[in-house]
């Protein structure tokens, strides 16, 4: 065959395989919700990856991950990228899942792989043809905001098959060394949880004077002395008082509301926690071991009656520490910011939450906190929140489902829209502590309109908030936790903590089910029936979602 023909032959065949492919596209379409093929996922990478001129594949970042950069890429991240990528940077979101290609995932191999100078190319120029924008425009962004970024991607890193290994073998062979042994390599998170409730849940009198807040000769309701006093609990809310007798620590019958500054009992009635049948009716005789301690300290022996530490210590979200101290890894300590959304979130909820041990009693002693789980284990395996029959008004929980009383944050959370979302309890609140309200990572409102700006795919469906609250900007009413998270459970008396549902309480199901809901909470001078009559005149609002 003459060389002509040879070339007139490939000409041929290019052709009409790429007529066939043509005919096959139009014949599928052009829909962006058609999922990418392997070929087209590759073809899509490696174009991308060439188009990185080679000087910038080898640049190195120029900073360094300290607590503060990846603060501020954390921040950035969900306030720009979490749209797409997801605030765990999975892209399993509903703009992500719909972008053709879809947003990649940042902590996959794929991903992790790239050079820290290409994920900085990346992020500063954007990918052409797809939903990546590049962050770099002239005069609008800090070139040292696209490294932050490349850091926060490093962080997100899943451990490796090694490190998972290594994590095991050090859950069973670490002891806990105590959070003092934390502050040599992370000093400024040591300094900021010092300062937090956290660490300062119970305290001895006699090393903190200045932890009794109310003068206790002028207490009404029982009288005893600072010398009879081994700990005090609690700063925010209320306080209370624990006399030590042999082993155990026993509640005082008279507590602090600190919001009222009032002299309240404090004794557990019959016919609210779930654990009183089991105590005689005499706080003298209801240890805080069984009741309390499990939650106010790292590591409580239930035999010895002894703890590692007191109060919520580093090793009681990280779990034992010594490997970590001797030799500081990834994989020899566990870590929260690492774990899938259940696991993460557990972390917070073995306390935060209302419920019972799976199996109760144990060796004859009634529990009110999850004995033997310890963080990086299943909570379900030891923990059961507290059940609830809807309709029915109960000690924990409104009819409805929305928690009663304090301290059942995560029995509220895992009803949430956003738990199921991926949305952790540290995507809004950080434990090692904040110059903010609830030790919350911003100021409520600017961590709310991080994922709920207007017009947002997330909510509101408005152009300006004013638009979505019909209350002046600024104002009280216009705060998103005045309506998604109202103060309608009971800590003390009168004094009542947010909802964590996030759900809005219309005034109907107030009529319904009894849960007070934020307007006629707000407004207390107006009826259930006048709030309905004026958000039914509120265009944007659906008429369905107001029953």
């Amino acid at each position: 065959m003459k060389v002509w023909q040879k070339w007139l032959l490939g000409f041929l065949t290019v052709t009409m395989v790429g007529a066939l492919c043509f005919g096959f596209l139009i014949k599928r379409g052009f829909s962006a919700r058609s999922d990418p093929s392997s070929f087209e996922k590759g073809l899509a990478r490696t174009v991308r990856n060439l188009a990185i001129p080679r000087a910038d594949r080898q640049l190195q970042n120029p900073l360094q991950a300290t607590p503060e950069t990846l603060q501020q890429a954390r921040e950035h991240f969900v306030a720009r990228c979490a749209i797409c990528h997801g605030t765990d940077g999975r892209g399993q979101t509903q703009v992500g899942r719909s972008l053709y290609p879809r947003a990649p995932d940042l902590l996959s191999s794929q991903t992790q792989a790239l050079t820290d100078g290409e994920l900085h190319y990346i992020i500063a120029n954007g990918v052409q043809l797809t939903g990546m924008p590049g962050w770099s425009a002239p005069h609008q962004e800090m070139d040292d905001d696209s490294w932050k970024f490349v850091l926060l991607i490093r962080d997100l890193k899943p451990l490796t098959s090694r490190e998972q290994t290594q994590q095991v073998e050090a859950s069973q062979s670490a002891h806990y060394v105590g959070s003092q042994a934390c502050e040599k390599c992370h000093a400024q998170i040591y300094a900021r949880w010092k300062k937090t409730p956290m660490a300062n849940v119970v305290r001895d009198p006699k090393e903190h004077p200045e932890a009794i807040i109310p003068d206790l000769s002028a207490d009404p309701i029982a009288k005893f002395t600072k010398d009879q006093v081994s700990f005090v609990y609690g700063s925010i809310w209320k306080q209370r008082y624990f006399t030590k007798i042999g082993d155990d620590y026993f509640p005082e019958p008279a507590q602090w509301d600190v919001v009222n500054h009032a002299w309240k009992p404090y004794f557990v009635k019959s016919g609210t926690d779930w654990w009183e049948p089991f105590y005689p009716a005499d706080n003298m005789k209801r240890p805080t071991g069984p009741l309390c301690d499990g939650c106010h300290s790292v590591d409580y022996n239930i035999h010895t009656k002894q703890v590692a530490e007191w109060n919520v210590g580093c090793e009681r979200c990280h779990g034992p520490g010594s490997e970590h101290v001797e030799h500081p890894e990834r994989g020899n300590i566990q870590n929260p910011a690492h774990m899938d959304y259940v696991a993460a979130s557990d972390s917070c909820i073995q306390c935060h939450s209302q419920g019972r041990p799976r199996t109760s009693p144990i060796e004859g002693v009634y529990y009110d906190w999850p004995v033997g789980y310890t963080v990086g284990l299943r909570l379900k395996d030891f923990w059961s929140l507290e059940d609830h029959t809807l309709g029915q008004l109960s000690f924990t929980h409104f009819p409805d489902g929305t928690a009663h009383k304090n301290r059942m944050q995560g029995n509220d959370f895992v009803q949430s829209v956003m738990y199921r979302r991926g949305v952790t309890c540290f995507s809004c609140h950080d434990a090692h502590g904040t110059g903010n309200y609830a030790q919350l990572r911003e100021p409520a409102d600017k961590i709310c309109l991080d994922c709920h700006g207007p017009l947002s795919p997330n909510g509101p469906r408005t152009a300006t908030l004013e638009e979505h609250t019909h209350h002046k900007d600024g104002s009280p009413g216009s705060q998103c936790i005045a309506c998604h998270m109202p103060r309608i459970e009971t800590t003390l008396g009168d004094v009542k903590v947010r909802a964590h549902t996030f759900s809005f309480i219309t005034p109907a199901m107030s009529e319904k089910y009894t849960v007070p809901n934020p307007c006629t909470s707000c407004h207390t001078d107006k009826t259930n029936a006048w709030a309905t009559e004026a958000m039914e005149k509120w265009p944007e609002r659906s008429p369905w979602r107001l029953d």
